[in-house]
């Protein structure tokens, strides 16, 4: 299990994806011991950005490149385009088969634009919504795969993701909330290891639908749920809070560098979490997708394109990111 390999995607190659993933390797420590790196994307164009930054991507015993079709003369840096997005589908639907065949331990990935790769034809919301497609097998019918960004202590998972904000509503269930949750509780216990893990989750209104005066969501969908969870499933999870005022704690206590009231927190919706994940940890959190047959990470930053090619791209949510996977790899 040890020996197999780590795979790392480009991203989209007009992006800083390239950039950052050889800066990581190319850090202390991360290329030490038995892990093994495969680069899933174009191998001309990595050795090209390699020489670039004038960095090294020749660890004979560490990394490979598994080569991705690609034609250099249509890259253009800064902008999302066709031919960048076909490339950051390929190279993730590739991990997705080589985690099937059972030859790889983990997936990190690159940032891609969703919008090169819906214009490629690929039509999905997010990598999170092509690892649910591309990891099934006959085994594993449907797969509910589950956003959890982690930035040490701080622990934070989505009930929702990319939808719109009129839509969340909508995309919460007592059956979804239950399904989700016990999830996160499984992976709490499983991949980080915690024994008894305490939860807390969001209220989709303000002041957390104040008894129904704002909203019926807590009432209607979230306590029924909760109450499920506790009594019928035995996890320990609180809950709905007012969104303000919980992470009003959690900053507090994370930014003294304390310990935090819960070991995880559940957010409605991708801005309800994401917020204060990026003031908190601009640099450290990283993107995991749990409840699935292989662990996936990826930095919580996006393509950056307003600055790639300039040689000044911040890796250390990458080298995070990679971190991780080697820590929670199957």
């Amino acid at each position: 299990m040890k020996n197999k390999q780590i795979a790392l995607t480009i991203g989209d190659v007009g992006g800083i994806g390239p950039e950052i993933i050889i800066k990581a390797l190319n850090s202390p420590g991360i290329c030490a011991g038995l892990n093994k790196f495969l680069l899933i994307g174009n191998k001309n164009l990595l050795l090209a950005k390699a020489s670039e930054l004038d960095l090294k991507l020749d660890f004979p015993e560490n990394v490979e490149i598994s080569d991705i079709p690609f034609d250099i003369s249509k890259l253009v840096i800064g902008k999302p385009t066709v031919e960048a997005g076909k490339h950051s589908f390929l190279a993730l639907k590739k991990a997705c088969e080589l985690a099937q065949e059972g030859k790889i331990s983990a997936i990190v990935t690159a940032p891609v634009s969703k919008e090169a790769i819906n214009n490629a034809g690929y039509y999905y919301s997010g990598q999170t919504e092509i690892l649910e497609e591309y990891l099934r097998t006959p085994e594993i019918n449907k797969l509910q795969a589950e956003m959890l960004f982690v930035a040490e202590n701080l622990r934070v998972m989505l009930l929702t993701r990319h939808v719109k904000l009129s839509s969340v509503s909508s995309g919460l269930s007592i059956d979804g909330i239950i399904k989700s949750v016990s999830a996160l509780n499984n992976s709490l216990i499983n991949d980080f290891k915690l024994k008894e893990p305490k939860i807390a989750i969001c209220g989709l209104n303000p002041h957390s639908g104040e008894n129904g005066l704002l909203g019926n969501e807590e009432n209607n969908l979230i306590k029924p749920a909760l109450d499920k969870l506790i009594n019928k499933y035995g996890i320990s999870i609180e809950g709905p809070f007012p969104a303000d005022a919980l992470w009003a704690n959690v900053a507090k206590n994370y930014l003294k560098g304390e310990n935090l009231s819960y070991d995880a927190y559940i957010a409605c919706y991708h801005d309800q979490g994401l917020i204060p994940v990026k003031m908190l940890a601009p640099k450290k959190a990283i993107n995991t997708t749990i409840n699935l047959p292989v662990i996936r990470t990826s930095p919580s930053h996006g393509t950056a394109y307003d600055i790639a090619g300039q040689n000044t791209a911040d890796y250390q949510s990458m080298t995070e990111a990679i971190n991780l996977a080697i820590l929670l790899k199957k």
